[in-house]
């Protein structure tokens, strides 16, 4: 089988290897799509940790094609979408239920080989049946979905709430998709991308302002809220100086959430006594606790709209210029298709 292995910052090469045998709980998953990650591109430059060599992607879904001995779940034929997150359960953070937070977690396409490959081996109970009413391509939208979904939990939308979600890329849609479904009355959409702008406010976006503008975005959230600021801001870049404002366009009493993976060694300056003085909340979101099936249901259900988010679909040997950015700019989400592209 061909796969796109990871060795070092900057160096990626599509190899043959022996197609995998599952171990006893393990099924083997012929990759039919995958999407790429912006943690596979911190991954490929260096700014973000992984075992080496490893073959990256963590957003699949795919086919059965094989089955351990005490796999009793599955079958081949099976079409199948993955939770990458391999947690131990025996940790303290796993006893408490905060599989998020698992000590010892091994996600496949970071610490165990990933979906940028033909076929890759998923535990079975990382697996999650696919109806037959959802594409590969959407399925594999469903793992950012989830952690989206968990984002907005920490968020805590009320009814009526005014939402800020600085970044119109496919995470930054999705999550104003799910702010309206919690109920915000008012969802404004913030990225410097027109077409970004644009499918923002087909989808999801009551407002869309260019985030290159700075002053005019808080002008124009402080006029949508009576000059309180919104209820809720989240950072959806990955980017510390949108972090930093998004600060600026919180109410007293609101909720800031970065979610947006912001490199490790960045800092934001945070004056304490006007956090305690305003009671904001600053909140962090991490993967997908239990949120895999609602995801799924919401994608099969079309209450999150995720086709139109795809911009690009590649083979194997075009992942490379994807991760360093040498390739053609992509505005949405990039499906890597092992198989080839139809």
């Amino acid at each position: 089988m061909r796969q796109a292995v990871f060795s070092s910052p900057g160096h990626l090469e599509v190899t043959e290897a022996p197609i995998p045998r599952p171990g006893e709980q393990d099924v083997l998953v012929r990759v039919e799509s995958s999407g790429v990650c912006g943690s596979d591109r911190a991954i490929f430059v260096g700014a973000h940790p992984a075992s080496v060599p490893v073959v990256l992607g963590h957003e699949f879904a795919g086919v059965v094609t094989d089955c351990g001995a005490a796999v009793t779940d599955l079958r081949p034929g099976d079409r199948i979408v993955v939770d990458p997150n391999i947690q131990c359960g025996r940790c303290t953070y796993c006893r408490r239920g905060k599989v998020q937070l698992c000590s010892n977690n091994k996600p496949l396409g970071i610490a165990r080989p990933g979906a940028f490959a033909e076929y890759t081996l998923v535990p079975q109970s990382n697996a999650y049946v696919l109806p037959d009413e959802v594409s590969f391509d959407d399925a594999a939208l469903v793992e950012p979905l989830a952690c989206c979904i968990r984002g907005i939990q920490q968020a805590d939308v009320g009814l009526g709430a005014t939402v800020v979600v600085l970044g119109a890329g496919p995470i930054g849609i999705m999550l104003a998709q799910l702010a309206r479904l919690r109920g915000a009355s008012a969802v404004v959409s913030v990225d410097p991308l027109a077409d970004r702008r644009v499918l923002a406010g087909h989808l999801a976006a009551d407002v869309t302002l260019d985030s290159s503008r700075p002053d005019e975005v808080r002008d124009v959230v402080m006029r949508l809220t009576g000059g309180e600021g919104a209820d809720v801001v989240i950072e959806a870049s990955g980017r510390t100086d949108v972090a930093q404002q998004s600060l600026d366009l919180v109410q007293p009493g609101g909720t800031v959430v970065w979610f947006g993976a912001c490199p490790e060694s960045d800092r934001v300056s945070v004056p304490p006594f006007w956090v305690n003085d305003r009671e904001v909340t600053i909140r962090g979101s991490n993967i997908n606790p239990y949120t895999h099936q609602t995801a799924l249901a919401l994608i099969e259900r079309g209450r999150v709209h995720v086709s139109d988010l795809v911009s690009d679909r590649i083979e194997l040997e075009g992942l490379a210029t994807v991760l360093d950015g040498s390739g053609p700019t992509s505005t949405g989400k990039v499906l890597v298709k092992p198989a080839g592209v139809a």
